[in-house]
């Protein structure tokens, strides 16, 4: 699971809360403190094989699943009613009988789990369900995150996008706080599309491994479906994701349902929406802060994260181009790993799917190439220059009269870079990530170019900083033990 809140630690009896990625075990699916994640209070820190590791870790998640699938059977009934309510006539709602079978599928893997819904007259339907590993979000984040798919769904099929229809279930949407008001899952309705995905074979090192003339495809493809998005007119001028208005029968954008840090650990959750992207890249960084201090995230180079995100935060605030006001919003799907796409026997687009965190934002960002199209070892040491793939795609939307995406593409990587943040990595090489903001991005900063060297830079200009004081501290570090070490790198380096 994504969502980066506090956790119970789910041993009897203690009273500690897990805030960590990867707090909740992906062998064993429960959530550890500190004190309770160590050999031989959790089986799962013991020395193990990868494939006594692997066994472990099937044997849960069909543990699971087959727990789901009871909670299913036993709700099927009111699935079915609350299908119908609809008005398409009577449906059958198809369950696995072979857990090992259904294990092994491609419905049981990803964030959702998928069963068919038949009807009479041979609609099909399929029920999506959320996975929770057995720890259910909180009910505002799970509620607005699937209001959000439906909605955004319902507006991108009025407009011609070919995304499945989908259908909210009776229990959002009711004020009542009874926990007996719903079932112990999440779910809502979604049409069944045909066609078939790409897996597109990549490396975060290298580029796509397609042939040429699939490429081409694949990226033609991808082209002509975003010009269709970016025709599509919105009622908000705000980034966030969209929810059905409260004052109107419209859409509004809401906060933003996301992974990773840009959320808080406790309620309230959700961060937005904006009125800039200048405050939206501010929020996210102030609240990565608050998880590296928390020791959420970057647990082990804590220093280094923290004052790198101080510098994009510095970088943000200087930002002209991020500052601008919002004239217009647009769709961006959030998961474009090639596999959204659905196609048929020719080779034509007929569904896009896992919309799930959806959200609206400026232009700029909209349409800047996915990573798949940039992400390689030349992107990782600080390159910015255009890829093969990006500059197929700027030839895709020039072909086809709209030169405008083709400059979001060639201004992209400034956004590129910022998808980072929350994610510090050191051999993501930094100047790459300042480039971007143009040859003046911030007034008196100037880093130099070794880490050894920008590290004591970074701590001498935030002295004033008390997270970073803090930080220090855990790690032990102080300027003068880091100018040492500074000192110590460059003799060995002549």
């Amino acid at each position: 699971m994504p969502e980066l809140i506090e956790w119970p630690c789910d041993v009897p009896g203690c009273q500690n809360f897990v805030c960590e990625q990867g707090a909740i075990c992906y062998m064993c699916f429960e959530v550890r403190c500190d004190e309770h994640d160590k050999s031989p209070l959790h089986a799962c820190r013991e020395p193990q094989t990868n494939a006594e590791r692997q066994q472990r870790k099937n044997n849960t998640k069909k543990r699971y699943l087959g727990i789901l699938l009871s909670k299913v059977e036993e709700y099927k009934h009111e699935i079915i009613k609350d299908a119908e309510r609809h008005g398409l006539g009577q449906c059958e709602l198809v369950l696995p009988t072979d857990t090992e079978e259904f294990f092994e599928s491609s419905r049981a893997s990803g964030f959702n789990i998928h069963f068919p819904l038949n009807w009479q007259d041979g609609t099909k339907w399929l029920l999506r369900v959320r996975q929770d590993l057995g720890h259910r979000l909180p009910r505002q984040v799970r509620e607005l995150s699937i209001r959000s798919e439906v909605t955004t769904l319902s507006i991108l099929q009025d407009n011609g996008i070919p995304v499945p229809a989908a259908w909210l279930p009776a229990y959002i949407g009711t004020d009542e706080e009874d926990p007996h008001s719903e079932p112990p899952f999440d779910y809502f309705f979604y049409e069944f599309l045909e066609g078939k995905t790409w897996t597109i074979p990549k490396h975060p090192w290298y580029a796509m491994d397609l042939p040429q003339d699939t490429l081409s495809h694949f990226i033609e493809g991808y082209a002509k479906h975003q010009i269709q998005m970016s025709l599509i007119q919105l009622p908000v001028k705000q980034i966030g994701c969209l929810q059905p208005s409260k004052l109107t029968e419209t859409v509004e954008a809401g906060p933003i349902i996301a992974r990773g840090t840009f959320q808080n650990s406790k309620p309230p959750y959700l961060l937005g929406p904006f009125s800039t992207q200048r405050d939206r890249y501010l929020a996210h960084i102030d609240a990565t802060l608050r998880y590296i201090i928390l020791g959420a995230v970057s647990r082990y180079d804590c220093l280094d994260a923290y004052l790198w995100h101080l510098e994009l935060r510095e970088l943000v605030s200087h930002s002209d181009v991020l500052a601008q006001p919002i004239e217009e919003v647009h769709i961006k799907h959030d998961d474009e790993k090639g596999d959204h796409l659905m196609w048929d026997e020719e080779g034509n687009i007929v569904g896009i799917l896992d919309w799930e965190w959806a959200y609206t934002t400026t232009k700029g960002e909209a349409f800047a190439a996915p990573y798949i199209f940039y992400e390689d070892i030349d992107y990782i040491t600080a390159d910015n220059i255009m890829t093969k793939e990006e500059q197929l795609l700027i030839d895709c939307y020039e072909r086809h009269s709209r030169p405008d995406l083709a400059d979001c593409v060639r201004g992209g990587r400034l956004y590129q870079r910022l998808r980072h943040i929350g994610q510090y990595a050191d051999h993501n090489w930094k100047r790459g990530f300042r480039e971007p903001f143009g040859p003046n991005p911030a007034p008196n900063f100037h880093p130099p170019k070794y880490d050894v060297d920008w590290r004591v830079y970074m701590m001498k200009r935030y002295t004033d900083d008390v997270g970073l004081a803090d930080i220090m501290q855990r790690s032990r570090c102080t300027i003068e033990k880091s100018e040492e070490e500074a000192r110590k790198w460059h003799q060995e380096k002549e």
